[in-house]
């Protein structure tokens, strides 16, 4: 084994059980998330490190305690089917002394909260599209804000809640769309002005020096490619992507890496509009993450594009946890 790696490592996966999820897209955006941990965990034993899996539920604790591993990987993304809940795990791998990967309790909290997130950057000059907050579909909308609009889910990611109906070209359409979002899932809406343009989705690694891989998402053309729930999670082999370089933007992506307290890996998505403007739209701290051939996650495509291997990236991972965790930080 390779010096500066842990001798035992926990994988942390999320309990998924239907009765958790307020729909069928929460449900399946994050069905099968033990066997994803079971093929990552496959990658690990090749390394010649004894792994295990288990579930972040109300047991966790007590089977991390009786394991005693030198570092958890935490791919916890709810918790009993709240992601507001998942900032718990870090929380008790603190408690219980344990080194992890990826955000932290406060990272994790701001990554539920969109608009939140939004207003840190805006106030750090990173580019958000404009943009407003709603809880109710009969709220009033900002006059200044410009058709189209693309409302989404405040505390949500993985293209949840969004479809082929989410840009939304007058009032009409919009109330449409706010009422069925705030009906079904209880939460508040995000409205952006929405950026016609490209999409490029920048892969953040951590370790001895920030590294940003960036590319362009496109899902099957057109000038307003939308990766939306179903084209994500069902159609996901038709999404391409290539290298989009651009160290301005690169730049931009660090900031909002910091800004936001994230830690190790994110995956930050971009629009950029026709005169090469920049809007930061949906940041992701512990983005769905696992061996591109197996899990097909966003993630780890971009790494392996740029000639980073999933061993690769998991021995920097690695090293940069333990080294947080010898400098006494997180």
């Amino acid at each position: 084994m390779e010096p500066n790696l842990p001798k035992k490592v926990a994988i942390l996966y999320s309990d998924v059980k239907r009765e958790y999820y307020a729909t069928e897209e929460l449900y399946l955006s994050e069905v099968d998330a033990d066997l994803y941990a079971t093929d990552f965990a496959k990658y690990i034993t090749k390394m010649g490190i004894d792994v295990i899996t288990i579930a972040g539920d109300a047991n966790m604790a007590q089977k991390l305690q009786k394991y005693q591993p030198d570092l958890a990987i935490n791919l916890v993304d709810s918790v009993c089917g709240q992601t507001s809940l998942g900032s718990s795990i870090p929380g008790v791998l603190e408690v219980l002394q344990i080194p992890y990967t990826g955000t932290g309790t406060l990272g994790w909290a701001l990554g539920c909260n969109k608009f939140l997130m939004y207003q840190l950057l805006q106030s750090a000059g990173v580019p958000v599209p404009t943009h407003q907050l709603v809880n109710s579909s009969n709220d009033m909308i900002n006059p200044e804000l410009r058709y189209p609009l693309f409302p989404k889910l405040n505390n949500e990611h993985s293209s949840v809640g969004i479809g082929d109906d989410s840009i939304c070209y007058n009032e009409r359409e919009l109330r449409l769309k706010l009422k069925q979002l705030i009906t079904t899932y209880k939460q508040p809406v995000l409205i952006d002005e929405f950026i016609a343009g490209i999409e490029v989705t920048a892969a953040v690694l951590d370790g001895a020096n920030l590294k940003v891989y960036t590319v362009q998402r496109k899902v099957g053309g057109g000038f307003e490619d939308v990766v939306t729930f179903d084209k994500k999670w069902n159609d996901y082999l038709n999404l391409t992507y290539t290298k989009y370089e651009d160290p301005v933007l690169k730049n931009f992506v660090k900031s909002a890496f910091d800004i936001l307290k994230m830690s190790d890996y994110a995956r930050i998505d971009i629009r950029i509009d026709a005169a090469g403007r920049y809007y930061f739209i949906d940041p992701n701290a512990n983005p769905f993450f696992g061996p591109p051939r197996e899990t097909h996650a966003t993630y780890s495509m971009i790494l392996d594009m740029y000639g980073v291997s999933f061993e690769e990236t998991l021995k920097r991972l690695f090293q940069n946890t333990l080294q947080e965790e010898h400098n006494g930080w997180h």
